[in-house]
């Protein structure tokens, strides 16, 4: 089988590990090209080709999460424009057209004595959790109808719970096979059923916690425990035939600079409270000691300047004392420059002044810019691409298997900034080549699920224990892959005692924060509530494969305090309560009638809305 999967990585690597795919299809085409006829291919190269599927819908989903959770940048200002008939084109095609016939084809070759179940197993829970995630994602959806097109050309679409339902069954029928199975070969946990079963049980565990069965998803039982059971993709460093390195990296690390935009909100909520960077003084630093911060910063994101135009550093001038620059030096603006940062010479929005969005004492806002060399965008930004590729924050170590984050927070000054700050940039094989991950589904996120279902039933106690651990498993994962980059510089690992003071500090405000609490007149929360703070820690846990992010906040209308929009609501339209359904199935299928709007409800979302729309 390590045969087969090789000659088909060759094939089809590439062109299903993108961000999101533009692939569309009709489900009366369901010959397609991408899925091997049965009189050609065995069980092994048709279940390939179903986990190589599963993967590109991972993806493809998981853009939506991020963008409208604001764990990724989210470029362009109307909603419906972003999240119209690409939402799910290809995860629809990878169900519609590849899946789907291969999972039918392996249903054909397997005999009366059931060899084929193992295929069968894995095959259906992966099919049950994309078939969930395109019905939260656009609603109806063809089902009933959609597997006999000989019968049903143009097929109806399902009421989206009955959809629902019909994975939750197929999540039975999937375990049915791994029990008769015992065991196989695959690509994600090396053909333990074992760990098939518990993801199978963590999709039971999903469905009930989005359809609002909360005792039952907090009682749910032999789910992803742990990091040894984590669902997730593994690269590797090769560039050529094929290119088995993390998407990310092959879009960052290039001989032409990055190409991806960080999230000014995430990285503005890991960098640490800018007042308390601002009072830090030369004793403490000098002793190490500096303002609390998010101890997975530096994994996630490689800063490629020490200063983001119209912005602060810090920095230690000849151990006289810490300073901010350039503002300490009478000239706060300084560091504004129009042809690399547009923004800098701009004023800020007036729907975002006064907000936590808005210009700062220090200078720009994150509507514009970060501080200590964060260089991304802000949700909405539709400008056009300056030269910036060598000096925007680029995907780190984790997960895409970039460069760990080597450059100080505080620089020493001697007479040289550059020297000051020893900063870097990407190029091609920097770091860790791009052996990195793609987390489909980790042990943290289901804590931080079970975390939420504990606060939905009234017991903070055991939300508190599951938040706690939720962030302990996140930063042990991130940690350890600073292992792939070989100059990742050991002095800068968060150390035992930081990472225990950034968890205590969390939960401590966690412990002091109100179960509700109101807005004030421009929108934002007085205070942060539980399910703000919760909501927050889940959303960095979920960098790199935030797939779940748009449901909990449709679910529970937090994190409130996520960014606004360099738009206002007027310009953007109202939050995404779905996508629209792919183009080309509209044009194909008359059954299928096309929303003008992204206002339907999925049948579980109750129309809770979040603040920042």
């Amino acid at each position: 089988m390590k045969r087969i999967f090789k000659y088909l990585m060759m094939m089809v690597l590439a062109s299903a590990t993108m961000f999101y795919s533009c692939e569309t299809m009709e489900l009366e085409d369901l010959a397609s090209p991408n899925s091997l006829s049965p009189d050609l291919a065995d069980a092994d190269l048709l279940l390939n080709n179903i986990q190589i599927s599963f993967l590109s819908a991972m993806q493809d989903m998981q853009y939506n999460g991020a963008a409208l959770g604001r764990i990724s940048y989210m470029g362009g200002r109307v909603y419906y424009n972003n999240f119209g008939s690409g939402t799910i084109s290809g995860a629809w095609y990878q169900l519609y057209a590849s899946i789907m016939p291969d999972i039918a084809a392996i249903e054909g070759l397997n005999g009366e004595e059931n060899l084929l179940a193992f295929h069968l197993g894995m095959s259906k829970a992966m099919a049950a959790h994309i078939m969930m995630g395109i019905v939260d994602s656009v609603g109806d959806i063809p089902w009933a109808e959609a597997n006999n097109p000989a019968e049903y050309p143009s097929p109806s679409v399902s009421d989206d719970a009955d959809v629902y339902a019909a994975a939750v069954a197929m999540l039975d029928e999937a375990q049915g096979y791994l029990d008769a199975a015992g065991g196989g070969d695959d690509m994600y946990y090396g053909g333990d059923a074992s760990k098939w079963t518990k993801y199978i049980n963590t999709l039971r565990m999903r469905a009930n916690l989005t359809t609002g069965n909360y005792a039952a998803a907090l009682s749910q039982t032999n789910v992803i425990e742990t990091a040894a059971d984590d669902l997730q993709f593994n690269y590797g460093t090769q560039e050529l035939q094929p290119d088995t390195r993390h998407p990310w990296y092959q879009s960052d690390y290039t001989t032409s600079g990055a190409n991806i935009y960080q999230s000014s909100w995430l990285m503005d909520l890991m960098d640490g409270d800018i007042d308390e960077w601002q009072a830090v003084s030369l004793a403490d630093h000098q002793a190490g000691i500096h303002p609390i911060n998010d101890p997975r910063r530096r994994y996630y994101f490689y800063r490629q300047s020490y200063n983001t135009p119209g912005n602060q550093t810090m920095l230690n001038y000849y151990d006289s004392g810490v300073y901010s620059y350039p503002c300490d030096w009478g000239d706060c603006d300084g560091t504004a420059n129009g042809e690399t940062l547009q923004c800098s010479l701009q004023d800020q929005p007036f729907h975002l002044e006064f907000t936590p969005d808005g210009d700062s004492a220090y200078g720009d806002g994150r509507w514009c810019s970060n501080f200590m060399g964060y260089w991304g965008r802000h949700h909405g930004n539709d400008e056009g691409t300056p030269p910036d590729n060598f000096t925007r924050t680029a995907v780190g170590v984790y997960p895409a298997g970039g460069s760990f984050d080597n450059q100080p927070d505080i620089g020493d000054y001697n007479g040289s900034l550059a020297a000051a700050f020893n900063v870097g940039q990407v190029w091609q094989g920097n770091g860790g080549g791009g052996q990195g991950v793609w987390p489909i589904y980790l042990s943290s996120y289901v804590k931080f699920m079970k975390a939420e279902a504990a606060m939905w039933t009234g017991d903070v106690a055991m939300a508190r224990t599951y938040m706690e651990a939720g962030i302990n498993e996140s930063i042990t994962k991130v940690m350890t892959m600073s292992a792939v980059d070989a100059e990742a510089d050991s002095s800068m690992f968060p150390t035992g005692g930081m990472v225990s003071a950034f968890v205590a500090d969390v939960m401590a405000q966690f412990d002091a924060a109100p179960m509700t609490s109101a807005l004030d007149g421009l929108g934002w929360p007085v205070e942060k509530d539980k399910l703000d703070i919760l909501g927050e820690q889940y959303f960095v846990a979920m960098y790199g494969g935030a797939n779940d992010a748009w449901n909990f906040i449709r679910r529970t209308g937090h994190p409130r305090t996520l960014s606004r929009g360099l738009m206002d609501n007027n310009e953007s339209g109202t939050f995404p309560r779905t996508g629209t359904y792919p183009s080309n199935e509209i044009s194909a299928n008359p059954n299928i009638l096309q929303r003008q709007d992204n206002n339907t409800l999925v049948f579980w979302d109750a129309g809770v809305t979040n603040p920042s729309n």
